[in-house]
């Protein structure tokens, strides 16, 4: 399929008619038409300025204006694709690799620190768990009872701000207490080494001795 500026260079061959006369003839200079005839949409003025020129050129070598615009139009909104267009891939590189394969432990590392970082902030801020199994609230007992529960390893038992006790390896703790006759509130309180605590009350009742 022909261009506008195929079609245009060749009726003007054809009629014999060199570019310069040409030029005479539609007052457009020389080196427009060169550059219509060869597609050079970029070195002519304006789309405007082109249609005037193929309107013009098409009517001095009797061709009809309205079809060459309508090529030229076809040409112009959709130009072809270079042939020489070439898309590159490119490869990562070795070097790339090395780099990519040896910042991936540092990488690793950073992450499994910034893990170790977050489980230590959570103890931290965290207080411990603390279970009373034994006795249950607001039981009927005979002093002295058994406090016994679970809370977190290591952590120090207070009972009513000064019996003490220690949770062992598995985090269980048990106190031997001995409370007066009547209703009375125990509290318990679990500390862990970040002095981070949890609190339990028990209400009481104790019929003898």
């Amino acid at each position: 399929m022909k261009t506008v500026g195929q079609i245009l260079k060749s009726e003007r061959i054809r009629k014999n008619i060199s570019i310069d006369h040409l030029s005479i003839l539609t007052k457009i200079d020389s080196k427009y038409i060169i550059a219509l005839e060869s597609d050079q949409y970029n070195l002519l003025p304006s789309e405007t300025f082109i249609k005037g020129f193929i309107r013009n050129i098409g009517l001095r070598l009797d061709r009809d204006p309205d079809e060459l615009i309508a090529v030229f139009r076809r040409d112009f909104r959709h130009p072809h694709k270079q042939k020489n267009d070439v898309i590159v891939h490119r490869k990562p590189s070795i070097s790339n690799y090395f780099f990519s394969s040896q910042l991936l432990p540092f990488v690793g590392g950073g992450l499994i620190f910034l893990i170790y970082l977050g489980f230590q902030f959570r103890a931290i801020l965290t207080p411990p768990k603390l279970e009373i199994i034994s006795p249950i609230n607001q039981s009927i007992l005979v002093s002295p009872i058994e406090i016994s529960g679970t809370t977190e390893v290591g952590a120090r038992i207070t009972i009513n701000g000064d019996t003490e006790a220690t949770a062992d390896s598995s985090g269980d703790f048990g106190v031997r207490l001995s409370l007066p006759i009547g209703e009375t509130e125990t509290e318990i309180v679990a500390t862990n080494r970040f002095n981070r605590s949890t609190t339990k009350k028990l209400s009481l009742t104790i019929i003898s001795k």
